[in-house]
């Protein structure tokens, strides 16, 4: 029975428990063999490899090597670009939670980003997206490495997953079988360092026969879920195949690894990939492919000469108007028909079927538009028809993502339980770097809940750019002047960001004043209508969700001062009179300086700074005036 090993599992062993992990796992790889032969198979028809370690079916006479034409290789990449380009963002919402919970997501939104960014999770993901597109499955392995999170690409010939219990199933036991550097294991394993060095790796060559010893040396990693909250036999190891090298209880529910699969099987843990669904027209096109090349290098032209003809073999060259002189029989000249027609068809039949059946269309692997598409809403109509046909495929890849942060934040808490600082640098536009502290931002798992932030669905090529500009000028998002602009270079994501920059920067005063206790008076030059309007939401919210009174007092102090501006600027002028401004002083004139009076007078004070300079200490104003420009210190403020 597999996993028994003198009379007890694996996990169960109490004694050397690498021996009975290593005679499992290969008889399960013995058994399986039929599976791995698949994924080398799968593999060299990616690469255009021959399928064996022997050149001679990719070549003939003359060592000439055989044409090919790599449909799976083109495939593969074609739905790589176009679903594995997208980059999903995460985000935490809570659900009824006060200001302090919505402040900790809105943060954990951050620490989340720098994460994703620090373990290179995006380049990561392609790699294992190409993966699951040419032998079915791509994993990305989460582990904590140097107290700092990490991920990696898994190749899946490394996993060993009993057949038998994951057929209909999730499996409760996975294995990773890995060469390494037997110094790099030494020094992370130095307790067991002499066995490590010891152990003897033999390399083979073609036939079987021993070669050379390698210092790479083969590593098992072997997890087991546990069966129940408190049944204590989820099993963590890692050995080689002489001695264990580390054994520690695993209570986790899931294995360290996120799946993502082209297609699911109903059959089998692993799933299907493009290489499997084309694997036969591939090697059928390959056959066409040889043939037509060796009749095209056979077909060659030809002179027949009788040999009773006395015939000058020098007069046969390429020379124009050139004599040829003979007696008895002139020669013949004669041009094969190199390949037929039919052979030509079949094999663009071959191809087209190729397309058609996994759905991507030859003319987006190829990077081409179809014929008679020109306008970009035909061509927005087209990309949409075949995004519905990797809708699925495309929802996998998205929840990728989700699995990571879960995967990394239970990574972190581990990390942190002994009172340990984990800090995480984010990034943004409006934040600049940002240094996250955990203990800042746990959440409870039943705090928050996670999603995929929407991806941009701008369109990417310029007619169909230039069409959305003239949609949206239509209907009134851009005027005349802006529009315009656009069709020059259809930049429609700066654009978008000048028409919004009045409403981001009134969100980031509101932010700043919440968040952190930072004041920014309100201004003339600001949206004040909208300002006003916006902050006093904040602050209706604010009241439900518990924000500090201090925080408020931020707030009232700025829709104050907005309503005076506002008021002072909707306060009609007398004739004759010179404008005032906000402070009540004419244009030009010095703070303090009674109106009329000119600059340098004796006993006045001394004329202020010139336009564009800083200013000094601002002079005390009347009773009731308003504050100076900079405002009043936060009431409450630390």
């Amino acid at each position: 029975m597999y996993g028994i090993f003198d009379d007890v599992f694996w996990w169960q062993a109490k004694k050397d428990p690498h021996l009975a992990i290593d005679k499992y796992i290969t008889v399960i790889r013995d058994n399986q063999n039929d599976f791995y032969n698949d994924l080398s198979m799968f593999v060299g028809l990616y690469g255009g490899r021959p399928l064996n370690n022997s050149e001679d079916s990719f070549r003939y006479r003359n060592n000439r090597p055989r044409l090919t034409f790599n449909i799976i290789h083109s495939l593969c990449q074609a739905a790589t670009a176009k679903i594995a380009k997208h980059r999903p963002g995460i985000s935490f919402l809570t659900s009824g939670g006060d200001w302090s919970q919505r402040r900790k997501a809105k943060n954990l939104d951050k620490f989340m980003q720098g994460q994703i960014y620090s373990t290179k999770a995006y380049t990561i993901a392609q790699k294992a997206f190409l993966d699951a597109c040419i032998v079915g499955t791509g994993i990305i392995k989460v582990f904590m490495e140097h107290g700092k999170t990490k991920l990696e690409r898994v190749p899946l010939v490394e996993l060993t997953v009993d057949g038998s219990e994951a057929g209909t199933g999730e499996p409760r036991q996975i294995f990773q079988t890995k060469l390494v550097s037997r110094h790099v294991l030494a020094a992370k394993f130095p307790k067991y360092k002499r066995q490590i060095l010891e152990s003897i790796e033999e390399v083979q060559d073609d036939e079987g026969e021993e070669q050379r010893y390698s210092d790479l040396i083969k590593c098992h990693e072997a997890w087991h879920l546990p069966s129940g909250p408190d049944s204590g036999d989820g099993r963590h190891i890692i050995s080689i195949p002489t001695v264990t090298l580390m054994d520690e209880e695993y209570d986790k529910d899931y294995f360290p690894f996120v799946f993502v699969r082209w297609t699911e099987s109903p059959v089998s843990f692993w799933g299907n990939g493009l290489a499997r669904e084309v694997k036969g027209i591939q090697v059928e096109v390959n056959k066409l492919l040889a043939q037509i090349q060796q009749q095209m290098h056979l077909a060659t032209p030809k002179v027949f000469i009788e040999d009773t003809s006395k015939i000058v073999n020098a007069h046969l060259n390429n020379r124009v108007w050139g004599a040829i002189r003979y007696r008895g029989t002139p020669p013949q000249f004669f041009v094969p028909k190199s390949v037929s027609g039919e052979m030509f068809s079949h094999l663009d039949r071959l191809v087209n079927q190729a397309y058609e059946m996994t759905g991507i269309s030859q003319l987006s692997a190829q990077s081409k538009k179809p014929v008679g598409l020109e306008s970009g809403r035909a061509l927005r109509e087209f990309s949409d028809i075949e995004s519905e046909r990797f809708m699925v495929v495309g929802q996998a890849y998205e929840s990728v993502f989700v699995e990571i942060s879960k995967q990394l934040i239970s990574l972190v808490k581990d990390a942190t339980e002994d009172g340990e600082e984990y800090l995480s640098v984010s990034f943004s536009p409006n934040s600049g770097v940002e240094k996250i502290n955990w203990g800042e931002v746990n959440m409870e798992e039943d705090e928050y809940i996670m999603r995929i932030q929407p991806i941009g669905s701008l369109p990417q090529t310029p007619a169909a750019k230039l069409a959305s500009v003239t949609e949206m000028h239509m209907n009134g998002m851009f005027t005349k002047e802006e529009a315009h602009q656009l069709l020059e270079f259809p930049d429609l994501d700066r654009s978008n960001k000048l028409k919004n920059a009045h409403i981001e920067l009134i969100d980031k005063i509101i932010d700043d004043m919440i968040d952190k206790n930072k004041y920014t008076p309100p201004e003339p030059y600001l949206n004040l209508e909208l300002g006003i309007e916006r902050v006093q939401q904040s602050y209706n919210l604010g009241k439900i969700e518990g924000v500090p009174e201090s925080r408020l007092e931020l707030l009232r102090r700025w829709i104050a001062q907005a309503v005076s501006l506002t008021d002072q600027a909707q306060k009609p002028q007398q004739p004759g009179m010179m404008p005032v401004d906000p402070m009540g002083m004419p244009p030009g004139m010095p703070p303090g300086m009674p109106p009329g009076m000119p600059p340098g007078m004796p006993g006045m004070p001394p004329p202020g700074p010139p336009m564009g300079m800083p200013p000094g200490p601002p002079m005390p104003g009347p009773p009731g005036a308003l504050p100076p420009p900079g405002g009043l210190p936060p009431l409450g403020a630390q």
